[in-house]
């Protein structure tokens, strides 16, 4: 079949994931150079306003998103060094009519829902078809709100390495300087107090009873350290994060100073968080599984995978209510299940109200699963198969 006879693909990237540029110069400021991974070049200028606008969105800087990353270069992007998403978007581009939506990952998730949605529609109405939308990471969870809110508007979805599930993972990105921070040898490009300015990544974060909700086989994200019981903590409250000294309240943040106005800007945003999870449940929307399109997911089984902490004591007492001091540890004591090496198996699958016809596991990891070619055209054939 020619690629004109075939519904559009639409592709949507992850986390850290497009290159964004100067809106007035068109200058590139964020991608993946040479320079800028091995701590070689000046860092970018990412921290965006902690503050919101008039119509409930973050206040921008003048950064946009041009395009998902391709790869990573020197010499002005005359020298590969390594893949990103290169591959995958050759090929659908030589394949398939491909539309690639990029966007800016540092942003709150419900506004980029919205503008996913439109993009979406207009692809429909160009195309005359529904797209088939290919989705990696960060791009399935967002593809996930989109689909329990607008089910009519795909042709089919393929989920890829999907960071959809509920987690606590991303704790240490909000927690310690260098650790997952690191990209390469750059070790200050992102931070605990960038990331702050920065709370797309808090949209992963679980509310309490969540996985349960998904139907998730694993369900303790946080073990207690004297009796390895399960704690159920909510990472939508600021006052846990102060309690048990996790994000910019830990020790080793490299914020020295945590302002009034820091706390009330991350409260606001992990209230947005909640808002977004609550709509990624069919249970909330009445999504229903006869709505849903047809869907697969591919998932890279490559590494054990961080996925629960412990929570440790200074106090000797097993009833705590002694004023002594817990936090979540975050070096030790880690759990791990089977991933690839960021999002654990059992986390790239949605919810359990919604319907996969296939699940293929490869051995790549996070970055490198959708560039398995072979089983993203067998999916995609398959997508079509079903839907018709």
């Amino acid at each position: 079949m020619s690629a004109k006879s075939l519904p559009p693909v639409v592709f949507i990237h992850g986390w850290k994931a497009s290159v964004l540029a100067d809106k007035n110069t068109g200058k590139d400021e964020f991608d993946y150079t040479f320079g800028v991974v091995m701590g070689l070049a000046k860092d970018p200028s990412i921290e965006l306003p902690m503050e919101w606008d008039s119509n409930g969105n973050q206040v921008k800087d003048n950064l946009i998103a041009t395009e998902a990353c391709h790869s990573a270069t020197c010499m002005c992007r005359m020298v590969k060094l390594g893949d990103i998403y290169g591959p995958l978007l050759d090929h659908l581009e030589k394949t398939r009519d491909l539309h690639v939506f990029a966007y800016d990952w540092r942003l709150c998730l419900d506004e980029t829902a919205a503008n996913f949605t439109q993009f979406l529609i207009n692809v429909k109405e160009i195309t005359g078809q529904s797209p088939q939308v290919v989705a990696h990471s960060m791009g399935c969870l967002i593809t996930l709100h989109v689909l329990n809110h607008n089910p009519d508007i795909f042709h089919s979805i393929l989920f890829g390495a999907g960071a959809m599930s509920p987690n606590a993972s991303v704790a240490k990105d909000y927690s310690l300087v260098g650790e997952k921070n690191t990209i390469v040898r750059n070790t200050t490009m992102f931070s605990p107090k960038i990331n702050l300015s920065n709370p797309a990544a808090l949209h992963f974060m679980a509310y309490p009873g969540e996985r349960e909700l998904y139907g998730k086989p694993t369900t303790a994200l946080f073990r207690d350290g004297d009796n390895n019981n399960s704690l159920d903590l909510d990472l939508h409250n600021i006052d846990t994060w102060k309690q048990y000294k996790i994000g910019i309240y830990h020790p080793e943040s490299g914020v020295d100073v945590v302002t009034k106005k820091m706390e009330t800007w991350f409260q606001s945003v992990l209230d947005k968080a909640h808002n977004f999870r609550l709509g990624l449940l069919p249970k909330n929307t009445g999504l229903k599984a006869s709505d849903c399109p047809p869907i697969s997911v591919l998932r890279g089984d490559h590494s054990d995978t961080e996925f629960s902490y412990t929570v440790r004591h200074s106090s000797k007492s097993t009833a705590r209510n002694d004023g002594g001091s817990s936090y979540v540890d975050l070096k030790e004591g880690i759990g791990y299940l089977r991933g690839d090496g960021r999002v654990t198996l059992e986390d790239t699958v949605p919810p359990t109200d919604i319907p996969v016809c296939k699940i293929v596991t490869n051995a790549r990891e996070h970055s490198e699963v959708l560039n398995d070619l072979e089983n993203v055209d067998m999916l995609l054939n398959l997508l079509i198969t079903e839907r018709k």
